[in-house]
C-alpha cells in the first residue's frame, strides 16, 4: 500500500516437486516386462509471478479507476525416465512442460535442382513448392531426429487483465480487457490441409482459397504463406513445424458497461431508489496476429463453438 489512490501487491513463487507419477521409458528388455510400469521418478520446477494493483483518483466530478492483474510462470523438467539417445534435444528433460517441438522449416522447395542439392526428407517424394526443411544433426537426412524444440509452450505462461471504470454524474463506464502471452501451437487438420483426406469433403477456409499460395507457373516464390495444393495427404507438408507454428497470444475486450442512472430527485418522486439503464456487451474486439480463428479456442484446426459476442439492452430498478 503506498498511499489512499494506489494499492497493489506482488507475490513471487518458487516450487520444486520431486517423485512425480509418471510411465517409465528408460528399461531395458532384459527387465522382463512386458509394458512401461509407473514409478516415482520425475522432477519439476516451477517459478514465477503474481500480482494486481488498483489506482483510484477523482478529477473534478470524474471518478476514475484503474485496475489489473498478471501472472507469470515458467516451468524446467529436472528429471524424467526417458529412452536414451545421443541428441539431447530429442528428451523432455531440461525443456518446458507442453514445449513445442518440430521440424525447423527453410521455406519451400525453388525447383528439383534445389531438392537435389538437399538432404533427403524421408516423408515420401517431395516436388517443387514442397516444405524444405534443416538438417539439425548433420547426418544428410531430415526424419524425427531432426525435431528440436520450437516456439513456446502450447499453454499460456503469462495471463493478465486490466480495466477502467469512470463514473460522471449519472453516467458510468466499465472497461474490461484480458489477455495471454507466451504460448504458441500448430495449425493443421483437413481445414488447414485442404482436401488432404482425399474425398473433397471437409469445410475450406477462406483465408487458405484465397492465400499467397506456392502455384507452378504462377507463384514459385520459396517464401509463400502456403506450400502447393496437393489432393489427399501430402506427410512432408504435413509435418510439425515452424512453418505451421502460430503465436497464441491475444488481448481481448472482454466487456464493456456503459450505463446511466437517472437524478435521485426523479426516481424519489416515483418511490423508488435507483433507475439505470445500461449497455453490456462482451468478446467485442479481439487483438491478435493470428487471424484464422478465435486464438482463446485452443484448437488446432478451427473445428470449435466460437466464443460469443453478445449485446444486450436494460433497465435496472431498485426500489
Amino acid at each position: 500500500m503506498f498511499d489512499d489512490k494506489f494499492s497493489g501487491t506482488i507475490d513471487y513463487f518458487y516450487e520444486h516437486r520431486d517423485d512425480i507419477y509418471m510411465e517409465r521409458k528408460y528399461l531395458p528388455w532384459m527387465a522382463g516386462v512386458e509394458s512401461n510400469p509407473k514409478a516415482n521418478v520425475g522432477s519439476v520446477k516451477v517459478e514465477g509471478f503474481d500480482g494486481n494493483f488498483k489506482y483510484h483518483q477523482k478529477i473534478g466530478k470524474v471518478d476514475l479507476t484503474i485496475r489489473g492483474n498478471m501472472t507469470y510462470s515458467k516451468n524446467k523438467i529436472l528429471e524424467k525416465d526417458e529412452e536414451n539417445t545421443v541428441y539431447f534435444y530429442k528428451q523432455e528433460q531440461g525443456y518446458r512442460i507442453n514445449q513445442a517441438k518440430g521440424l525447423v522449416a527453410l521455406g519451400l522447395f525453388k525447383d528439383y535442382d534445389d531438392i537435389r542439392n538437399s538432404p533427403r526428407q524421408t516423408w515420401g517424394e517431395v516436388m517443387p513448392g514442397d516444405i524444405k526443411y534443416k538438417d539439425i544433426n548433420g547426418d544428410g537426412i531430415i526424419n524425427s531426429d531432426d525435431r528440436v524444440a520450437i516456439g513456446a509452450t502450447t499453454k499460456p505462461n503469462l495471463t493478465y487483465g486490466f480495466g477502467i471504470a469512470a463514473k460522471w454524474k449519472g453516467l458510468d463506464v466499465n472497461v474490461h480487457f484480458q489477455g495471454v502471452g507466451k504460448s504458441t501451437y500448430q495449425i493443421k487438420g483437413t481445414t488447414v490441409f485442404m482436401f488432404s483426406s482425399g474425398d473433397g469433403w471437409g469445410n475450406i477456409l477462406t483465408e487458405m482459397a484465397n492465400s499467397n499460395r506456392w502455384i507452378l507457373g504462377e507463384n514459385e516464390d520459396p517464401n509463400a504463406e502456403y506450400p502447393r495444393l496437393t489432393y489427399g495427404a501430402n506427410s512432408n507438408n504435413q509435418q510439425e513445424s515452424t512453418y505451421w507454428l502460430r503465436n497464441g497470444s491475444y488481448m481481448r475486450l472482454k466487456t464493456l458497461d456503459i450505463g446511466y442512472s437517472l437524478p435521485k430527485t426523479w426516481v424519489n418522486k416515483a418511490h423508488m431508489n435507483t433507475v439505470r439503464f445500461f449497455f453490456v456487451g462482451t468478446n467485442l474486439l479481439t487483438f491478435s496476429k493470428f487471424k484464422l480463428w478465435d486464438p482463446e479456442m485452443g484448437s488446432s484446426d478451427g473445428k470449435k463453438y466460437p466464443l460469443s459476442k453478445t449485446f444486450a439492452l436494460g433497465v435496472s430498478v431498485n426500489l
